[in-house]
């Protein structure tokens, strides 16, 4: 049986990295973070839900320019 030659890097299994400057990442990290205070509120956890709030409107925010 092939030993698992652990995690593949973009270098090693033939792919190219990902573009990220295309990839909206910001946008997702809020969306999601918006529809997870969402459940969280559902299930009465309001201080959860404020945190994940806070999340998605940090997320919403201009990327830092030290990337």
């Amino acid at each position: 049986m092939p030993q698992a030659a652990g995690p593949q890097t973009p270098e090693r299994d033939g792919r190219t990295p990902p573009d990220l400057a295309d990839y909206p990442v910001r946008e997702y990290v809020a969306g999601m973070a918006a529809e997870l205070a969402g459940m969280a509120r559902w299930d009465g956890d309001e201080a959860l839900a404020a945190v994940l709030e806070g999340a998605a409107q940090m997320a919403r925010q201009a990327a830092p320019t030290s990337r």
